[in-house]
Formats: structure tokens, C-alpha cells, sequence
């Protein structure tokens, strides 16, 4: 409700407010006191998108698009809330595990979202091994998982490791 909250629509690395009709973090800053304090641009990390195109029912107010996913670590999969710089302690519980992983969300045709993680161990492509591994996060997310087993070094151009200080453990391929 515009006369309650003022919406933006951010760059999620910047922080800068985009153009109407692009991606962005929503910053949302409330206009009345309700609470014990104000709430000044809090970046809720929800990913939407102002709506351009006219209502079809003649409304006048700014519109987004939905929730299109996350910005921050935190991603929900099929209503479960997965942190992926978790997944690695997940993981080490299996000795080939070599520590380095990534984690990707996708939508498949039918709308449904699927979490992928690309986990390095000693045995690159090994399918047993990889079934192990789902089987270690189905038991500890609560979801069936798909895990894709790729050798030491593999996942360093996807995570940045070699020129980041923080590694990027998640890329959400959803939109």
C-alpha cells in the first residue's frame, strides 16, 4: 500500500534503485510509526520487479511482479528454507567430500524448483558416490536433492574461490 510503505526496487550488488520492469532486491521503508521503531530501507533480499504494463482492471498504483526468488544466502525450495554455505558440513561427513561445492536452483517445466549441488570429491562422476551424498542431504535438508560429483578444482570458476574472500555457494538459475 503506497500511502503506508515506500517500495524501491534495488540492484542486488549496488544497492541502487533499477529502472521499473527490472530485477532487484525490494527495499521497502514504512511511512508510519506503528512499531517500537522506524523502519528506514530494509532489504527484505526478496527478488522482484515493478510491473510496467497497465492493470487490466484500471488500477493506479505501482504493482510488482511477485516474489522471484532470493538475493541473499537463504533459498527456499519446495517450502524448505536451505542455507548453502551449510551444505559443506552436510557433506564432510563422507571422507571423499574435498570440501569445495556449489549449489544451483533451477525450475523445470512444470514450475517445479530443483536444488543441484556440485560437490568436488576424490572419485570425479562417480554415481555411487553422488547417491551417498544425496542421501546424506535428503536425511539432514528433509528433501531429495540432485548432486553432481566433479573433481578437485572443478567448481573454482563457478564459485570464485581463487578471487573472492567469500566464495559464492549459490546460483539461482530459477529466473
Amino acid at each position: 500500500m503506497e500511502d503506508a510503505q515506500y517500495l524501491e526496487v534495488c540492484d542486488i550488488d549496488t544497492g541502487k534503485p533499477v529502472a521499473d520492469g527490472s530485477p532487484g532486491d525490494m527495499v521497502v521503508t514504512c511511512l508510519y510509526k506503528d512499531d517500537l521503531y522506524p523502519i528506514i530501507r530494509f532489504n527484505t533480499h526478496d527478488v522482484t520487479e515493478v510491473i510496467t504494463r497497465p492493470s487490466s482492471i484500471g488500477a493506479s498504483f505501482r504493482r510488482i511482479e511477485g516474489f522471484l526468488g532470493r538475493s541473499d544466502n537463504m533459498v527456499k525450495v519446495r517450502g524448505i528454507n536451505i542455507f548453502p554455505q551449510a551444505i559443506g558440513p552436510m557433506l564432510d561427513e563422507a571422507p571423499e567430500f574435498a570440501g569445495e561445492f556449489v549449489c544451483k536452483t533451477r525450475r523445470d517445466a512444470a514450475g517445479r524448483d530443483t536444488f543441484v549441488v556440485v560437490a568436488e570429491a576424490s572419485a570425479s562422476g562417480d554415481p555411487a558416490l553422488a547417491g551417498r551424498l544425496g542421501e546424506i542431504l535428503k536425511r539432514k535438508i528433509g528433501i531429495e536433492v540432485e548432486v553432481e560429483v566433479v573433481g578437485r578444482g572443478e567448481t573454482a570458476a563457478l564459485t570464485q574461490v581463487e578471487v573472492r574472500q567469500k566464495p559464492i555457494r549459490l546460483i539461482d538459475e530459477r529466473f
